[in-house]
């Protein structure tokens, strides 16, 4: 990765993949409250209208189609890139969970590449999201050095954890200027889940992330809430996040 930008000598441009998503949504009304120019993508004529409602610019892509990526991106040529895309089913509902995690190893995977490769002419920061329980398990605590599960018994967990690493080891290897976020388990409005036990953060404070990353930091960076097992000293003390921040209007 390229070493951190200066900051903008203006409020930058933000093009947001995965606009209607819970984070996406969330961080679309934080940047709108904030005064920012904002492109939301999203595969739906239908979700593009909530967009608009917002006052976001919506972008109809599919992520897939590398070239149509690149047009877009060349064409608006946003000063920020935000990497929310994710293909999961409300609530993680459980009949829809193994298929919705090849979905999501694929967006990872393929994905991250098609929008990296997309910024190969411009000076442009990017943001992405990754999770923050994909480790090996079993370990006394959890930080952004925690190694994945790359061997896991478990098929899909081991799929879960080598679509984080292709996704990360693509930002990393790229000479963009990045910050990668984990998540932990989002729970709160517009996620239809419970806060886990553990390893848990708001959809609001998740986004809220996002929106401090704009500026702030470089790598990696674990978004959870205070636990003695997962930590997020990183992500407070560089990036100033604060896991109790809630989107108020």
């Amino acid at each position: 990765m390229k070493k951190p930008t200066q900051p903008f000598d203006k409020q930058p441009i933000i093009f947001i993949a995965g606009a209607t998503g819970a984070i996406g949504y969330k961080l679309c009304l934080i940047l709108k409250q904030k005064g920012y120019v904002v492109y939301g993508m999203t595969r739906s004529i239908e979700k593009a209208q909530f967009l608009e409602a917002i006052g976001v610019i919506p972008v109809i892509a599919d992520i897939f189609n590398d070239q149509q990526i690149k047009e877009i991106i060349e064409k608006i040529a946003p000063d920020v890139v935000i990497h929310q895309l994710t293909d999961l089913p409300y609530g993680l509902n459980p009949a829809l969970m193994e298929q919705a995690r090849l979905n999501n190893a694929r967006i990872r995977k393929l994905g991250t590449r098609h929008l990296l490769q997309a910024l190969s002419k411009l000076r442009c920061r990017f943001i992405a999201q990754s999770i923050a329980f994909a480790y090996v398990p079993d370990q006394p605590f959890y930080d952004e050095s925690s190694a994945l599960d790359l061997n896991s018994s478990h098929p899909l967990l081991k799929l879960n954890a080598e679509g984080i690493y292709a996704l990360e080891q693509q930002v990393m290897q790229s000479d963009v200027d990045a910050v990668i976020l984990r998540y932990g388990k989002l729970y709160g409005n517009a996620t239809g889940c419970l806060a886990a036990e553990s390893c848990r953060i708001h959809v609001d404070a998740a986004a809220y992330a996002a929106y401090l990353a704009i500026e702030n930091g470089q790598g990696i960076y674990q978004v959870v809430e205070d636990d003695l097992i997962y930590r997020n000293i990183k992500a407070k003390q560089e990036l100033g996040f604060n896991p109790d921040y809630r989107f108020k209007l």
